[in-house]
């Protein structure tokens, strides 16, 4: 949560005041949600969520160093058309159902879990 806070306070202090409190809040909030994700993820789902949030990571940066440069004014800030607005929707609808059905698939892949073994119901009887 400290190093998420740090982060958002020197990302933030290259724009304005809102944003470094933006960065504090969300190094709390990613601080927070990470410890928790960490401890209730199963095992065989640690690959995929990693794999997962290095994507949005280098994705992030990659915004980030474009924000950057547009708010230095090294880039101008391009204005999209109607056309690029409907097809980056569509293309960002689209990978975000192919993640979902990724992570769901790769939950629901399991060979050699003991947990699905029938010794769990060995407490349930049917009375009639």
């Amino acid at each position: 949560m400290i190093i998420g806070i740090g982060a958002g306070v020197i990302i933030g202090m290259l724009f304005n005041t809102m944003t470094i409190l933006e960065g504090v809040m969300g190094g709390v909030m990613g601080g927070l949600m990470g410890a928790m994700m960490g401890e209730m993820l199963p095992v065989k789902s640690i690959y995929i969520v990693s794999i997962t949030l290095l994507v949005i990571f280098f994705i992030a940066l990659l915004l980030l160093s474009k924000s950057i440069k547009q708010e230095a004014g090294i880039v101008k800030e391009p204005q999209p058309s109607g056309m690029q607005i409907k097809s980056l929707s569509i293309l960002i609808s689209c990978i975000t159902v192919a993640m979902f059905m990724m992570v769901v698939f790769g939950s629901s892949y399991n060979t050699n879990n003991p947990i699905h073994t029938d010794h769990m119901h060995k407490d349930h009887h049917h009375t009639e």
